[in-house]
C-alpha cells in the first residue's frame, strides 16, 4: 500500500478524479483545523472515504460511488481509499502531522500547507468564477434560472456552502464570500430542488447504451411522460431521468405510433422499468394533483417520496444512494410488466426492418454484446 499527501493545488484539485480504481493506494487530507467538509465523487472511482476528529477517532467512514456530494461531519483528518483497503496501518503517520501544522485559519506563506488548503477550494471557486462571468458582481435570479441547469445549479450551491464553511477559519477573497452569499440568497426558494438535481439530474444519455429495445439496431433515448406547461424549471430534470425514457429507433417509433399515443410509451416504460418507473410516475400524477406528501426530505430521497418505491434500487427506492443515473440492469419487473412489454413491442409487424439475432430478454436487460464505441 501508498500513502500519498495531496499538498501541491494540481494535486488536490484533481485528487481521485480520472481514476479506474485507488487499488491499494491512501489519500490524506490534512486540514489545520476542525470543520465540517464537503467532498464529492465526480469522475471518482467508487472509494471509501474516512473522516477523524483530531483525536484520530472516526466520525464517518462509508463507501461512496461515483458522482456524489458528501457532507463530513465536523473532522480535522479525510481519508481516500479502495473500498476494501485497510487504512489503520497509516493512522500513526497521519496524525504524526498535527502538531507541525498551523492552528489558526490563515497558512504562513512558505509553509507549503496553504497550498493544500487553498487546493481544497479550488473547484468551489472556479464554480464562483462561472458566476461572476455571467452575473457580474450582482446575482440576478432570473438569469441564474435559465443559464444553468438545475443539477449545475444545486453544484454551485453546493460550492458556495463549502466556501462559506471556511470564510470563517481562513483568509478567503472577500469577492467569493460575498458572490456566496449572493449565491445562496438567490437559490433559497429552490435550494431542495435544485441540490437534489445535483445528484439525480446529471447527465447520462450518452454513457447509455443506444440500442433499440425492438429491433437491436442504432436508437435514441425518447422521453414518455411530459411535463405540465409552465412547470418550474427546477423540477424539469426528473422527467429527464432515465427512468423516464425508452431506447427505440425511429423505424419502430414510427411503426408503434410512440410520438403519437401516450398509452404505448406508457406501457413500454412500466414494462421495460418496473417499478422504477412505477415510482416516477406516481410522482408525476402526484405533482399533477398537488398530492405530494408533507414530509418530503428531498436530501435523503431526492429522485422521489420514500412511499412511493422499494428499499432497493431494484425495487424503486428513490433514496439518495441509488440516486445516481443507471441503464435498467437487473429491475425487478413481474410477469404482467414482462407480458405487456411483448405484447406492445410485437403488436405491429416489422416493415423491412427485421430484429437482430439478440433475442427479447437481453435487449431488454441490455446483456447484448456491444462493440466498441458503439455505445453513446
Amino acid at each position: 500500500m501508498q500513502l500519498h499527501f495531496l499538498i501541491t493545488s494540481e494535486q488536490r484539485a484533481t485528487g481521485a478524479m480520472f481514476m479506474e480504481s485507488l487499488n491499494d493506494t491512501v489519500l490524506a487530507f490534512i486540514y489545520p483545523s476542525d470543520g465540517a467538509r464537503t467532498f464529492h465523487t465526480f469522475f471518482c472511482p467508487p472509494m471509501r472515504i474516512i473522516a477523524l476528529n483530531a483525536e484520530g477517532q472516526v466520525v464517518f467512514d462509508e463507501v461512496i460511488d461515483k458522482w456524489k456530494w458528501v457532507r463530513l461531519p465536523v473532522c480535522r483528518y479525510v481519508i481516500e481509499t479502495g473500498p476494501k483497503v485497510e487504512y489503520r496501518p497509516f493512522m500513526n503517520t497521519i496524525l504524526s502531522l498535527s502538531p507541525e501544522l498551523p492552528q489558526v485559519g490563515a497558512l504562513e506563506p512558505g509553509t507549503g500547507m496553504d497550498q493544500l488548503l487553498f487546493s481544497l477550494l479550488a473547484e468551489a471557486v472556479a464554480d464562483m468564477r462561472r458566476i461572476r462571468e455571467v452575473h457580474r458582481n450582482k446575482i440576478d435570479p432570473k438569469i441564474q434560472r435559465w443559464h444553468f441547469e438545475a443539477w449545475e445549479r444545486g453544484q454551485i450551491v453546493s460550492s458556495a456552502g463549502f466556501i462559506l464553511d471556511f470564510s470563517e477559519a481562513c483568509d478567503l477573497p472577500n469577492g467569493a464570500v460575498k458572490l456566496s452569499y449572493s449565491v445562496l440568497k438567490a437559490e433559497e426558494p429552490y435550494i431542495d430542488e435544485i441540490v437534489a438535481a445535483s445528484v439525480g439530474g446529471i447527465p447520462w444519455r450518452h454513457e447509455f447504451p443506444s440500442h433499440c429495445m425492438r429491433c437491436g439496431k442504432r436508437a435514441s433515448w425518447r422521453p414518455i411522460l411530459t411535463p405540465a406547461s409552465r412547470s418550474p424549471v427546477e423540477i424539469l430534470w426528473r422527467y429527464q431521468r432515465p427512468e423516464n425514457a425508452i431506447p427505440i429507433c425511429h423505424h419502430c417509433t414510427a411503426t408503434l405510433r410512440i410520438l403519437r399515443e401516450e398509452s404505448v410509451r406508457i406501457e413500454l416504460g412500466w414494462g421495460l422499468w418496473g417499478p422504477r418507473f412505477e415510482a416516477l410516475w406516481q410522482w408525476h400524477r402526484a405533482r399533477r394533483n398537488k398530492s405530494l406528501p408533507t414530509n418530503w426530505d428531498l436530501y435523503t430521497h431526492p429522485l422521489w417520496p420514500r412511499e412511493y418505491g422499494g428499499e432497493s434500487w431494484e425495487t424503486g427506492s428513490g433514496a439518495l444512494k441509488f440516486a445516481e443515473p443507471r441503464p435498467p440492469h437487473q429491475v425487478l419487473r413481474s410477469e404482467q410488466q414482462m407480458q405487456t412489454l411483448r405484447r406492445v413491442l410485437y403488436s405491429r409487424l416489422f416493415r423491412g426492418r427485421q430484429p437482430n439475432e439478440a433475442p427479447l430478454q437481453k435487449l431488454v436487460d441490455f446483456r447484448h454484446d456491444i462493440s466498441k464505441g458503439d455505445s453513446r
